[in-house]
C-alpha cells in the first residue's frame, strides 16, 4: 500500500493572483528537494499544463481521472526529475462539470483517485472563480493555499469569498460536512507583495480579520512572494523560479530563498534540505 500523499489545493475565487505560477514553483522546488511530486491541472485555462516541457505524455488527462476515479494512464512526465503532471484535457470545463453534476458520489472521485498514487506531495491548480470543479478539489485536499494580492479591493473580495467558503463547508451541529470530510485549513499567501506601507497595513489587517472571523480555519503565512521580474520571467521561460534567481543584491531575498522559506513554513519537516538540480 503506497504512503499517503499530502495534497495541496491552490485556490482563490479571483483570477490574476498567480495561482498557477505558485503551484508550478512549489512543485518544482519540492521535486528538487528530492520529493516525488504530482501536479494536477484542474483549471480549464490549462495554464499549468503548459508551464514545463512534457517529455512523456499520458494517453489520458484529468477528465479520465474524474470518470474512472483512477489516475491510471493519466500521469505525464515533465522535464523536471521527480515532477509529474495530470494534464487538463477539458478546455472549457464542460465535460467534468457535467459529470460532477450527475451525482454527489462523483465529487469523491478525485479524492479517491489521488489516494492510490504514493507521491510525497500532490498540488492541484484551480480556476479563479467559484465552481463545482473547485469544490471537488476542496473535497480532495488536505490543505488549501490561497494566494492574494496586497490590494484593498482584492482583500475585501477575498475576505468575503473565504468566509462564505468556510460557512458553506462547515457542518451544522450533528451533521457531516457537505464533503464528508472537514474543510481543509486555509493558508493565505500574499503574492506580488511590494515594500509599501499599504501592503504592510493590508497584511496586518487581514491577519487580525481572520483571527476573529473563522475560528482559526485561516492562517496568513509569514512568507510573502515579492513583486519582482524574475518570477514572471522564469514562468515565461518554463524554468522554476528558484533555479532562475539563486541570489540577488539588496534587502529582498532571492527567489531561491523566498521559495525555500515558503516550503519550510508549509512543511517544517523539510527544513534543512537544500534543493539540488543539474543545469541543462
Amino acid at each position: 500500500m503506497p504512503a499517503k500523499s499530502k495534497i495541496y489545493g491552490v485556490i482563490c475565487t479571483k483570477g490574476g493572483v498567480g495561482k498557477t505560477t505558485i503551484c508550478a514553483n512549489l512543485g518544482a522546488i519540492l521535486a528538487d528537494m528530492g520529493q516525488r511530486v504530482l501536479l494536477v491541472d484542474a483549471d480549464p485555462q490549462q495554464s499549468l499544463s503548459r508551464v514545463y516541457p512534457i517529455v512523456n505524455q499520458a494517453n489520458f488527462g484529468l477528465t479520465q481521472v474524474y470518470r474512472a476515479a483512477s489516475a491510471a494512464d493519466c500521469i505525464s512526465s515533465t522535464a523536471i526529475p521527480n515532477l509529474d503532471i495530470v494534464l487538463n484535457d477539458d478546455p472549457h470545463g464542460e465535460h467534468i462539470t457535467a459529470f460532477l453534476r450527475e451525482s454527489y458520489v462523483h465529487f469523491q472521485h478525485l479524492y479517491v483517485a489521488l489516494q492510490e498514487l504514493g507521491y510525497d506531495y500532490i498540488l492541484i491548480d484551480t480556476q479563479g472563480a467559484k465552481g463545482i470543479i473547485q469544490e471537488s478539489v476542496i473535497c480532495a485536499a488536505d490543505v488549501l493555499v490561497s494566494p492574494i494580492k496586497p490590494q484593498v479591493l482584492d482583500t475585501r473580495e477575498f475576505i468575503h469569498g473565504t468566509i462564505e467558503l468556510v460557512n458553506k463547508f462547515k457542518p451544522r451541529p450533528g451533521f457531516m460536512s457537505v464533503t464528508g470530510r472537514p474543510l481543509p485549513p486555509i493558508r493565505v499567501l500574499f503574492n506580488m507583495w511590494d515594500r509599501t506601507g499599504t501592503a504592510a497595513n493590508i497584511t496586518a489587517e487581514l491577519r487580525s480579520m481572520f483571527d476573529q472571523a473563522v475560528d482559526n480555519q485561516v492562517t496568513v503565512l509569514n512568507t510573502t512572494i515579492p513583486l519582482l521580474k524574475p518570477y514572471s520571467e522564469a514562468n515565461g521561460r518554463g524554468i522554476p523560479v528558484h533555479r532562475y534567481e539563486v541570489a540577488r543584491s539588496g534587502p529582498t531575498k532571492s527567489a531561491f530563498y523566498t521559495m525555500l522559506a515558503l516550503i519550510e513554513e508549509l512543511e517544517p519537516k523539510l527544513m534543512g534540505i537544500r534543493p539540488q538540480w543539474k543545469n541543462n
